[in-house]
């Protein structure tokens, strides 16, 4: 069987400056070139961002190399890096909120160090793409999702990590919480339906990614459920998506009705959709007190709206909400189980309009560079932020620090630039 991918792609407006990478790769030679080196930095950031770091002891020592690697690169290549971060400026402005918010903050120190950590989070996702193709990171993330989720089933059979232990009791796998495995899966079989598509074997990539279907029942998570379901329309608009700018719009327009009407049309009818998933996974009406953390997170949003109490500071101080939380909800918490929840708390109305301006403009781009021209890449990063943001509903996977849902959609802001034409690629030195 031979594969094939999409041939109308053109790499130039894919990959940012011209990588030496590219040039070597195109001469037909294949040692080890700064290409390389950044396709090994996105394994990491990936596999950091999921956690799978953290579970296996060494996620602090990982990301301060991922820091200082960082650091150099942009100092290395100061000129460049200056042009490549002026064109960036918009993915940056939640970060500038974040840090400027230590001013007010309520706790200072925590607050300059979880924003130091969203910074650079931001800038190794910047640097990313300015080197590598947008297929290759899709590529990349894709398969290190899917890996990581097969290593976690693989994990439940024959138990060569010892588990990993959260309220919910033990879970074999390579992660850290039920939470995480249930988003990598989510996210892995977005990106194996994907790459099925990409390499022309749209069958196997489906098929591969309903073996995902069991790790899901192993995470036992509703929002997961809810997300992959988000898939079912998903796989229409990549089949359509080759018959032209018309059939693009249509099947866009579709999806979108689906994706609200379907909730809408169950609220009117009456069903307790989401009761009935509940029960099938034996969790009670309040999503496993996510609505009790919500309500005293709107409370604090209503006490300082404006600047919030600083970026991650909520939870490192003493209240009555925190105490409450910790004492009847879950001993160990330190998010609102809510992304936009928590962005209003730490930065309030700053923040929200900088990151949901940011968010918006990157859903049009997105929009815009699939009707442009259907590539199953332009695909992937328009559900990839349609999925997380549905996912920020229940579970806090943007606006976050180290997590590999939030440099992609920084990302997604770059790549989408590009093949629009609104990204001046930088000339790289060689």
């Amino acid at each position: 069987m031979t594969l094939t991918v999409e041939t109308h792609q053109d790499p130039q407006r894919q990959s940012g400056p011209v990588s030496a990478s590219v040039l070597r790769r195109g001469a037909g030679r294949w040692w080890l070139t700064r290409g390389h080196l950044h396709m090994a930095y996105l394994i990491l950031a990936a596999m950091s961002g999921t956690g799978v770091v953290y579970r296996l002891g060494f996620q602090s020592p990982g990301w301060m190399a991922l820091y200082a690697l960082t650091i150099l690169w942009y100092l290395r290549d100061w000129r460049q890096s200056a042009a490549i971060l002026w064109q960036a400026w918009p993915v940056l402005m939640p970060c500038v909120i974040a840090m400027a918010s230590t001013l007010w903050s309520v706790n200072p120190p925590v607050t300059a160090y979880r924003s130091f950590q969203l910074t650079m989070t931001t800038l190794i996702a910047v640097r990313i793409a300015s080197a590598i193709p947008a297929h290759h990171t899709m590529i990349v993330v894709s398969l290190t999702s899917a890996i990581g989720v097969a290593l976690s089933y693989l994990n439940s059979i024959v138990t060569f990590l010892s588990p990993a232990f959260h309220p919910n009791g033990a879970l074999k796998g390579i992660y850290m919480h039920k939470n995480s495995l249930a988003k990598a899966t989510v996210n892995a079989a977005h990106g194996l339906v994907t790459l099925g598509f990409y390499w022309r074997l749209s069958i196997l990539g489906m098929l591969a990614a309903a073996l995902m279907i069991p790790v899901l029942g192993m995470a036992q998570s509703a929002g997961a459920y809810v997300t992959f379901a988000i898939l079912a329309i998903y796989v229409p608009v990549l089949w359509i998506r080759r018959w032209g700018g018309t059939a693009r719009r249509v099947a866009l327009l579709f999806s979108l009705m689906v994706l609200f009407l379907v909730p809408l049309a169950i609220y009117i009818s009456g069903i307790d959709a989401l009761g009935l998933l509940l029960e099938r996974l034996g969790k009670d009406s309040t999503l496993t007190g996510r609505t009790v953390i919500w309500a005293f997170g709107l409370e604090e949003i209503a006490k300082a709206p404006i600047g919030g109490v600083g970026f991650g500071a909520f939870w490192s101080v003493p209240s009555y909400a925190r105490l409450y939380i910790e004492a009847y909800v879950d001993e160990g918490l330190y998010w609102f189980h809510n992304s936009y929840i928590e962005l209003m708390v730490g930065n309030g109305l700053l923040g929200a309009v900088t990151f949901f301006g940011l968010l918006i403009a990157v859903v049009i781009r997105c929009f815009r560079w699939y009707l442009q021209d259907g590539s199953v890449t332009s695909g992937y990063y328009l559900f990839y932020v349609l999925i997380n943001l549905v996912a920020a509903l229940s579970d806090n996977v943007i606006y976050n620090e180290h997590s590999i849902r939030h440099m992609l959609i920084a990302m997604a802001w770059i790549y989408a630039g590009r093949a629009l034409g609104r990204w001046r690629d930088v000339p790289p030195r060689i």
